[in-house]
This record gives C-alpha cells, structure tokens and sequence, in this order.
C-alpha cells in the first residue's frame, strides 16, 4: 500500500511540476503579448517572436506530458483504492485517502 502511495505522490509531484512550467509559459505568453502592442518593426519583432514561439513550445510541451500523466494516476488509484479495501476500509474512505499520509505510513483513515 504504501509503495502505491509513494507512486501516486511522486506522480502528484510531477504533475505539480508541469503545472508550473505551464503557468511559466503562460506568463511569458501574456508578456509577450504586452510587448507586442510596444513593439513596431524590426530587430525587437524578430526577438518577440523568438520569446512567443519559445513559450509556446515551451507550454505545449508540458501540456502534453501532463496529458500523458493521467492514464498513469488513474491505474495507480485503482490499485490503491483495491489494496485499501482488501484491508477494510470502504471505497469512499479509500477514494479519500490522504496520498501523501499513506507514503508517509502515518494514514488512519477509519
């Protein structure tokens, strides 16, 4: 149980992360963005378009390995919610369960 929720947590923390970089990316966006509206023509366009394309890639990328997180997340609860019910507890207590308690073997969801 408790390497199945050490398997979830890690894979929280890597969405977390992904998360972050998306919002990076995001902001960098929306910056560009603003600089857009300064900028008329020349050396500082090409520099802009550089930062927007980067960001984008930037995103995109994380965006698509946060999408190929899920398929990951789901399996793993499904075990965790199986394993927490072969030893008593209820599906709506092991659906709730505390991932990071569970690692940590400190969860006493009953």
């Amino acid at each position: 149980m408790r390497a199945l929720a050490d398997v979830l947590a890690a894979l929280f923390e890597h969405d977390r992360r992904l998360a972050g970089e998306m919002a990076g990316a995001q902001r960098r966006l929306l910056g560009a963005a603003d600089q857009v509206k300064a900028v008329t023509a020349g050396g500082a366009g090409r520099d802009l378009a550089d930062t927007v394309r980067g960001a984008f890639a930037d995103y995109e990328q994380a965006a698509e390995e946060r999408r190929g997180l899920g398929p990951d997340v789901g399996e793993a609860v499904v075990r965790l919610v199986d394993e927490l019910m072969a030893v008593g507890f209820t599906e709506r207590q092991a659906r709730n369960a505390d991932v990071w308690a569970l690692r940590d073997g400190i969860y006493r969801g009953r």
